[in-house]
């Protein structure tokens, strides 16, 4: 996959000890493998197996995915506005790749 498309939407402000929703939609065929291509060899498997989020240096969310979790999926989830700073968004893909990107919520 030659480009990562991932969109992020959460408040880019909250205030300290608020509960904010955190929404992500990446865009991934999440390929479960096993078919065989057109030249007859077998197409390995090539999902995104993890996503993991961290904010203020503590991880937030955790989600393992596996062969059963659709193309281009989708999570919502829910953390606490502790401190101004970025979330940082970690996806890894079988074979190693990593994908990141990070968001910016500031806290008053």
């Amino acid at each position: 996959m030659s480009t990562f498309n991932a969109r992020i939407t959460m408040p880019a402000e909250a205030k300290a000890g608020e509960i904010i929703e955190i929404r992500v939609l990446v865009r991934h065929p999440m390929d479960r493998g096993g078919q065989v291509d057109a030249e007859g060899r077998i197409v390995p498997r090539k999902i995104l197996n993890r996503l993991t989020v961290t904010y203020a240096g503590e991880p937030v969310f955790r989600f393992d995915m596996h062969t059963g979790i659709s193309a281009n999926p989708f999570v919502s989830f829910t953390t606490r506005a502790v401190e101004t700073g970025d979330l940082l968004f970690e996806w890894r893909e079988d074979g190693g790749v990593v994908f990141t990107r990070t968001a910016r919520l500031v806290v008053t």
